[in-house]
């Protein structure tokens, strides 16, 4: 549950941001098309359809069973990158607000600990840093439609077994399909090399291997634990 409010020096001049306990309570973040290869080598990249507009989002996924990120805990943050979204997770831009933001007084990274949101009165670089975010989660997003344009987008079933025997199975994910890719005449996978959009569909796929890290993050932290996951892409 979300608390918004506009950043104001009175009420919030003394709160910190913790990235490192951003995005706590999120199975998906956004992720920026800058940031492809270096989130790759920690978590699975793939794409969410957005509920409201219908569009594709480059998305990272950070839990499997449940929604709490796998990679945050009280003990720390443990991968080697934090999408920059989930870090900055509690701000939002806003011009009513002080230095043009909002803030979620109700996200888990705002407290003591962290960097100070106001420095001499001012919290100017966060509205420079979160604004970078969104520009380059915008370039992600027209990434996706590319790929979407094209016709390279499949639905990806993750099934997971558990010990006990249970199953379950996440659906609402898109990944970009080797055999669509495949089939493209020859002068668009020119084009898309190009514009730099072959590379990032090969690093998005072979980050399905994170899915691993998953099971492995989840299984120790969480008494019912996953013994398989299965990947299906749809044709």
């Amino acid at each position: 549950m979300t608390r918004l409010r506009l950043l104001d020096a009175t009420r919030h001049g003394a709160l910190h941001l913790d990235r490192a306990r951003g995005g706590a309570r999120r199975r998906l973040v956004p992720l920026g098309r800058g940031e492809i290869a270096f989130a790759a080598a920690d978590m699975p990249l793939c794409f969410a359809k957005d509920a409201q507009t219908g569009r594709f989002e480059l998305v990272a996924l950070l839990a499997l069973a449940g929604e709490n990120n796998l990679f945050t805990s009280p003990a720390g943050y443990h991968a080697t990158y934090q999408p920059r979204a989930a870090g900055l997770g509690a701000l939002r831009l806003d011009p009513a607000g002080a230095d043009g933001l909002a803030v979620d007084e109700a996200d888990a990274s705002l407290g003591g600990a962290g960097d100070a949101l106001f420095t001499d009165g001012s919290a100017a670089r966060w509205q420079a840093e979160l604004r970078a975010v969104v520009d380059d989660v915008v370039a992600g997003r027209a990434l996706a439609e590319v790929y979407a344009r094209r016709g390279l987008l499949r639905p990806l079933r993750i099934t997971l077994t558990m010990v006990e025997g249970d199953g379950q199975v996440l659906d609402g994910l898109y990944v970009v399909a080797d055999a669509a890719l495949a089939e493209l005449p020859d002068a668009d996978i020119v084009a898309m090399h190009r514009a730099d959009e072959l590379a990032p569909a090969a690093i998005l796929t072979a980050s399905l291997a994170q899915v691993e890290r998953l099971r492995q993050l989840h299984n120790a932290r969480y008494p019912q634990q996953i013994a398989t996951i299965g990947l299906a892409v749809a044709d």
